[in-house]
């Protein structure tokens, strides 16, 4: 029964009331990604998805805890990625990996590769990154304006 618009009885629980509401709204048609280069990447960057591989080990950020550096690059330039240090210990020199999701900080002016709980840093076995391009596109440093 229907009291004042609101179900009553458990029926939004029965199968056909959950048919209804999906049949309602077509489903969401996920979408390849798009994978970019290094030296394309701009400061407000945003759902960063790249090929990459690591060029110097994790470092430690300074005055932060779980926070570490790893220089990765692909043959356009490399810059430097931020990422948790469980997650970034796991990054091997030479290794090529597939960043998707991530997103641009920038760090005192100079731009920094952030791989937070959302983005995706997994082996990409399939790929080849052959050499890293000398461009450093974290050397750069932007002023606002």
């Amino acid at each position: 029964p229907d009291i004042d618009g609101f179900l009553v009885g458990g029926a939004s629980l029965k199968p056909s009331f959950t048919e209804v509401i999906s049949a309602c709204k077509p489903p969401i048609q996920l979408k390849k990604p798009t994978f970019g280069k290094v030296g394309d990447i701009e400061p407000a960057g945003r759902g960063v998805n790249l090929y990459v591989k690591v060029v110097s080990a994790a470092e430690p950020v300074p005055n932060s805890d779980d926070l570490v550096q790893v220089v990765v690059g692909d043959d356009t330039g490399k810059v430097t990625m931020s990422v948790r240090a469980d997650r970034g210990k796991a990054c091997e020199v030479g290794k090529v990996y597939r960043i998707q999701n991530a997103h641009v900080s920038m760090i005192k002016g100079f731009i920094r590769l952030s791989v937070d709980k959302w983005a995706a840093l997994k082996p990409a076995e399939d790929q080849e990154v052959a050499k890293v391009g000398d461009k450093d596109v974290s050397a750069v440093e932007y002023e606002l304006v």
